[in-house]
């Protein structure tokens, strides 16, 4: 014989080790019962495994009929004393008690509780796949649930982008940062540019940093003579500026960042242009440099 009858399940036995008054909650491991008469230290009796009863709450309201409840055994009840339990609508930390049957403010002392703690475990078992709103998973690595219209499926990612069973997100190769170098020639003293197309690409894009990577000295470049570097979008906002002078001088055979881009102009539209305009004082004589832009594709 597999399985003796022994009682119905609404109750379990209980030996308390010390006096059990009537209505207190008792937690075994994860199960929330309720002692419903008193129970003598030493003294077989049994408690309520189910059931509707009206239990202590901590201020905290409970918005309806259904709502889980969890007894927190240090809790703070409305009305009562401090530390000794109460019921609660959190759940970590907290041992599963049952549902709420009607709303309760948080001023209320009590939530009535319909005890369903022995089900919980039950519960636990419960996997995505019992849900009559997702469809059948095959638990792969790196796959995810998305929506159909009409219920959740298990989908692998696909596209410009990969992802890991770790949650690590890869872009593909067309979304990874790139950068680009333009020349620039040598000018003469005082001579400039002005709103000269120095990148574009066929997509959108992101750029990262704007820098210039120089080709030997500057010279006369003075607080009285400066240079000014303007990097800027089709529609001439200023992506990112530079100004040399007396205290500032260009770099010498060597890269300088041109600083914090502007963040809503650094975002280009695919085949918008991005210009250099070079503004230099009468004396001031840039040396030959390259602009050097980093930036990242953002669609595909």
């Amino acid at each position: 014989m597999k399985a003796i009858f022994w009682q119905e399940g609404g109750s379990v036995d209980y030996t308390p080790g010390s006096a059990v008054s009537a209505g207190d909650v008792i937690v075994q491991g994860t199960m929330v019962a309720v002692a419903k008469v008193d129970i003598a230290a030493n003294t077989l009796g049994a408690l309520a495994t189910r059931g509707i009863f009206k239990a202590q709450k901590a201020a905290v309201a409970f918005s309806g009929g259904g709502v889980a409840v969890y007894w927190d055994a240090d809790g703070n009840p409305v009305g009562g004393t401090a530390g000794t339990g109460a019921a609660t609508t959190t759940r970590t930390g907290n041992i599963f008690m049952g549902f709420a049957v009607a709303a309760a403010a948080d001023t209320d002392e009590r939530v009535i509780t319909d005890v369903r703690s022995v089900e919980s475990a039950i519960a636990e078992t419960l996997g995505l796949a019992d849900l009559s709103d997702v469809g059948a998973l095959d638990y792969t690595a790196g796959r995810i649930l998305v929506a159909d219209g009409d219920s959740y499926e298990d989908q692998a990612v696909s596209g410009d982008a990969t992802l890991a069973g770790t949650g690590a997100v890869t872009l593909n190769d067309a979304h990874a940062e790139q950068a680009v170098r333009i020349a620039v020639e040598n000018l003469a003293a005082g001579a400039d540019i002005a709103d000269r197309p120095v990148f574009v690409h066929p997509r959108a894009v992101t750029l990262v940093s704007v820098g210039i990577l120089t080709e030997g000295a500057p010279a006369g470049v003075d607080d009285g003579n400066t240079v000014v570097l303007t990097v800027a979008d089709d529609a001439d906002n200023t992506i990112v500026t530079k100004t040399y002078n007396t205290g500032t001088q260009p770099p010498t055979n060597d890269y300088e960042d041109l600083g914090a881009l502007n963040a809503t102009h650094k975002v280009l539209q695919a085949g918008e242009h991005v210009t250099l305009t070079v503004t230099q004082g009468a004396t001031a004589d840039m040396p030959a440099f390259s602009v050097v832009i980093r930036y990242i594709p953002t669609n595909a």
